[in-house]
């Protein structure tokens, strides 16, 4: 009988013991859930920190390249009217050299703004510049300014200095077809660089709150 009582007494604390053990481990295991699941929620509203932060420094980086897309383009139209009205004018060839150089500089800015910007419109404003300055090569070569196999120009400032006036303005006069193309051209990729710009804005405004509060975590200033 006291063998048996024994038995039972050791079987009896086993039990218990083997209960509290499961309940300890119960505990840490719905801890751990616990904790587990904290931390998924904390990473899921990271990643979508994260997210949100590069939407706006994409935005950012989209509205500064249209910007400047937009100040070369208008800076081309004002200086091919420019150019034109002095080819007009006529005189001294070397008083045009530093707006050709201007128009020269500005058309390759606006080509390769329009080259590193998406969107179909882009796309047919750099071509259609591309083919303004391939179908006057020839004329546009006879006063020093060179196109390049990408479309874009480069100037012989003592060339054109030197060249016929009568040649000059038939180029590069407002009624030649290089002045009327490019600066019609140039006037629309401005306009539509501007509404990129302006749309690239309404995106960055749009989640700015919440990328900034996920940055302000990572402010080295503290």
């Amino acid at each position: 009988m006291r063998i048996r009582t024994g038995v039972r007494r050791t079987t009896t604390q086993m039990l218990n013991n083997s209960r509290r053990k499961t309940m300890i481990s119960s505990s840490r295991r719905n801890a751990l859930l616990s904790a587990a699941s904290n931390q998924n929620a904390g990473l899921k509203n990271t990643r979508m920190g994260m997210m949100n932060a590069n939407s706006v420094l994409s935005a950012r980086l989209l509205r500064s390249n249209y910007q400047k897309l937009e100040r070369s383009a208008t800076s081309l139209t004002e200086q091919t009217k420019l150019l034109a009205e002095k080819a007009d004018a006529g005189g001294d060839p070397a008083k045009l050299t530093g707006t050709a150089a201007n128009v020269v500089k500005h058309f390759n800015d606006t080509l390769d703004g329009l080259k590193q910007s998406s969107g179909i419109l882009n796309e047919y404003y750099r071509q259609t510049m591309k083919e303004i300055a391939v179908t006057n090569k020839s004329v546009l070569a006879e006063i020093g300014i060179a196109v390049k196999a990408d479309g874009s120009l480069s100037l012989n400032k003592d060339k054109l200095a030197a060249a016929d006036q009568e040649k000059v303005k038939k180029v590069l006069g407002a009624d030649s077809d290089f002045a009327k193309r490019l600066d019609a051209v140039a006037s629309r990729a401005a306009d539509n660089a501007k509404a990129g710009a302006a749309s690239a804005s309404s995106k960055y405004n749009s989640s700015g709150n919440l990328a900034n509060s996920y940055l302000s975590r990572y402010n080295f200033r503290g």
